[in-house]
């Protein structure tokens, strides 16, 4: 199958992030701020430590292409309890699963020296690279390039720096690339798409429906 979630037209899609969320939880303890010295712990001053020793230079800021990295999405604390929202990325599964280590590695590093319990953190998979289910059945993606070049278009091979729901249903058994959609400027206050792309993903999926037909 194909979904129809990629961007800019001539884009084919069949490589993304593999991604996690973590949350990581820090503990203080809240005292009289005149009484303090000695017993005030800062939930909020441990939690910006941590976020000081996420690597700077792997920040979606700062990357592209297939270079991974930590996005922290959300904070919210108190000086008793602060909450760090983080996502994690990486196209490689094995740097994705060395990435979710570190940060388990880095609650450590600041318990020792903060008191066991002071950081805890909750990792959840969210989606997988369908790369690995795709490469099998590869005449799927010779398919939607002859679609996409008999619409009148370059066809644009790319990784998908996020994710899509073609990768839940590719590892639900169902393989199942991205074609573009036409879009811009996602996820900000300028996303739009042009009449004219949606046309071409439009001719672009009908002639997959021609390609693939019983005759």
């Amino acid at each position: 199958a194909y979904t129809m979630d990629g961007g800019e037209v001539g884009e084919l899609e069949f490589e993304n992030f593999n991604a996690a969320a973590a949350k990581v939880t820090v503990r203080g303890l809240n005292v009289h701020p005149g009484y303090a010295k000695g017993k005030m712990r800062n939930a909020m001053l441990t939690a910006a430590e941590f976020i000081l020793r996420m690597p700077s230079d792997e920040t979606p800021q700062t990357t592209e292409g297939y270079e991974g990295f930590y996005h922290l999405t959300g904070m919210k604390g108190t000086v008793e309890e602060t909450v760090l929202s983080y996502i994690i990325r990486d196209h490689d599964r094995q740097k994705f699963e060395n990435r979710k280590a570190f940060v388990r590695q880095l609650a450590e590093e600041l318990n020792a020296e903060n008191g066991e319990g002071t950081v805890t953190v909750e990792v959840r998979d969210q989606y997988y690279n369908m790369r690995e289910k795709v490469e099998p059945v590869m005449h799927i993606i010779d398919i939607a390039k002859k679609a996409i070049e008999a619409s009148g278009v370059e066809c644009r091979v790319k990784a998908i720096r996020g994710g899509t729901d073609g990768a839940q249903l590719s590892f639900k058994g169902l393989p199942c690339p991205n074609i573009f959609a036409g879009g811009l400027n996602f996820h900000g206050r300028h996303e739009f798409v042009p009449v004219q792309s949606m046309e071409k993903a439009m001719m672009t999926i009908v002639k997959i429906a021609e390609l693939t037909a019983l005759r």
